[in-house]
């Protein structure tokens, strides 16, 4: 840790528009794989440890050898009690930003951005090559979204940004996904351990994701006689994201991402090899099984179902794309399509059932009304995806073919 000398502000007026900060991070930059800078500094004479969070700049006062109880507890997923040690001095300035080793300027940035950049922030892994074996993609795989739920984590404690959680369950469900597919290397009852706890924490997060996606629509939709509504589900939002937040808190989840990183570093594995290719191929047929029933009067379920597929063979082609190259590309491509069709039709139908709800729990006949007014304008959403379905289903199939034929 800083000492106090270290972090001492400088100005010739006494502001603190300049000053050094000391930049801390664990040994093997789980912060900077994170996207947080955690620094510490001198204010007005008393230590203050600043996190970017996000784009914002979470402080707390503290010495210089203990990161203050907040900031522990808001950095809980990407630290897990590890040692912070020092990283590197920056003088901010209002012209330039310097790196220091003791008073000495070593280097001038015209930018902190650049500095943290150049200095704190990690330099890109290599591209995983195609000839390693398929555990080692594997291993890659999960580190990128192990590193996307410690980003996210900070950022669903310190607010309610509604990407967060969205790139949280996305990540957890790509490492379920993929820890799926690739089952034949793995220990099957450590696979399916670690499956049911990411399908947990995902579960615990799924109603504040789905009340972003529906207030978000609603708030640019609803007119006056509609804010009862709004204000209904605006509280059922708050309850769903404490929900959330409580179980990031519990030792269940914390035990969680100890596993997670023990499946990124050791995983117990049966066998190193498949054919990643093989692997991706058997999801799209999968996918094509599924997407057989995707007819004019598919129900809401086999529409469902199909996602949930072409999710699974998105993933397992982003997983083969160092091996297969330009195929993978492409159909990844075509699979985000597919899936923005068929997700778009999941939320009008998650819509209306959270609007019908309102319905049920309100005594307002004029709220009653009027969220009956905005559950049938769902049925639009839904008619505009199926219309789109045939032609995104018709080029996911053709760069499938082309792919994994």
């Amino acid at each position: 840790m800083a000492d106090e000398a270290s972090t001492i502000e400088s100005s010739d007026n006494g502001s603190s528009d300049v000053f050094v900060a000391t930049y801390h991070d664990t040994t093997d930059r789980r912060l900077a794989r994170a996207q947080i800078a955690l620094r510490r500094r001198l204010r007005n004479g008393t230590g203050l440890w600043e996190a970017e969070i996000g784009g914002e700049v979470v402080s707390a006062l503290g010495g210089p050898t203990t990161l203050p109880e907040d900031l522990a507890r808001r950095l809980t997923a990407p630290l897990r009690g590890r040692k912070l040690e020092e990283v590197v001095r920056l003088r901010t300035g209002t012209k330039d930003v310097a790196l220091l080793e003791g008073q000495h300027v070593l280097r001038s940035y015209a930018n902190l951005d650049t500095a943290l950049r150049d200095t704190v922030r990690p330099t890109r892994e290599k591209r995983m090559r195609g000839r390693a074996p398929a555990i080692e993609h594997v291993r890659a795989y999960l580190k990128t979204q192990v590193a996307e739920i410690e980003r996210t984590d900070p950022l669903i404690r310190s607010g309610d940004d509604p990407d967060a959680v969205h790139d949280f369950r996305v990540a957890a469900r790509r490492v379920r996904s993929v820890l799926k597919s690739t089952g034949a290397l793995f220990d099957e009852d450590w696979l399916e351990a670690l499956r049911d706890e990411l399908r947990w924490v995902a579960g615990e997060l799924a109603a504040a994701r789905d009340l972003d996606v529906l207030l978000a629509r609603l708030r640019k939709e609803a007119g006056p006689d509609e804010a009862p509504v709004l204000k209904l589900l605006e509280t059922e939002r708050r309850r769903a994201w404490k929900k959330a937040r409580t179980a990031l808190s519990g030792d269940r989840y914390l035990t969680l991402l100890d596993r997670l990183t023990a499946a990124v570093e050791a995983p117990p594995v049966r066998q190193a090899d498949l054919s990643l290719e093989a692997v991706a191929g058997c999801e799209f047929k999968k996918l094509r099984r599924a997407a057989r029933g995707l007819g004019p009067k598919a129900s809401a379920d086999e529409v469902h179902r199909a996602r949930i597929r072409a999710k699974r063979a998105r993933y397992a082609a982003e997983l083969a794309e160092p091996v297969a190259g330009k195929r993978a590309r492409r159909f990844v491509k075509a699979a985000k399509r597919f899936q923005d069709v068929v997700g778009s039709h999941q939320d009008a139908v998650v819509a209306a059932d959270k609007i019908r709800g309102v319905v049920d729990r309100t005594k307002s006949m004029e709220t009653a009304f009027a969220a009956g007014r905005l559950a049938e304008r769902t049925t639009a959403s839904r008619r505009k995806a199926r219309r789109e379905l045939p032609r995104a289903w018709k080029r996911l199939a053709r760069e499938g073919r082309k792919a994994w034929a």
